[in-house]
């Protein structure tokens, strides 16, 4: 498989990631706006709102960060870029890239453990009594995609001049 071929892979995982959290913001929205307005309307919130956008937090924040790792989004400080050698600041490029991916697994990591623990002692949220593990489940997803995406940036150019593609 080549480079292009591998990178348009990685490319189709961001954007279903990026629709996937497009689609909690949009779930959160809705949610936040008639539970506000049923509350003050009608005195009758929804119930379990919170929760709800609590969940749809977790879609989008874990799933949403995809796109800036395959598309080199993350802030950037190129101090060196305008006068360093093309060499040097591509071999930058790669070394944020392998930093970038050693940092997402490491947090990857760290959340193994709670979420094993919310399984095995059966933790449920209070208002709607879903399984705390299906949040952890959800954003462990949407890091290993992350990753993967992270790992897909090593497919791309590493072009020290920065374009405006769009997402």
């Amino acid at each position: 498989m080549n480079r292009t071929k591998a990178y348009a892979l990685f490319d189709r995982l961001r954007v279903a990631q990026l629709r996937l959290a497009s689609l909690a913001l949009i779930v959160m929205m809705v949610v936040t706006l008639l539970d506000v307005f049923l509350r003050y309307v009608f005195n009758s919130p929804i119930h379990g709102a919170y929760e709800l956008v609590e969940a749809m937090l977790v879609v989008f924040v874990f799933h949403g960060m995809s796109t800036a790792f395959l598309k080199r989004r993350n802030i950037v400080i190129d101090l060196i870029d305008s006068f360093a050698p093309r060499t040097l600041v591509v071999a930058l490029i790669r070394f944020t890239d392998l930093l970038s991916i050693a940092t997402i697994a490491l947090f990857a990591y760290a959340m193994i453990t709670p979420a094993l623990q919310s399984y095995s002692y059966g933790e449920v949220k209070m208002d709607l009594q879903v399984p705390i593990w299906y949040f952890w489940a959800t954003a462990l997803l949407g890091i290993a995609g992350t990753i993967l995406c992270a790992i897909g940036a090593l497919f791309a150019p590493a072009d020290p001049h920065h374009t405006d593609e769009p997402v």
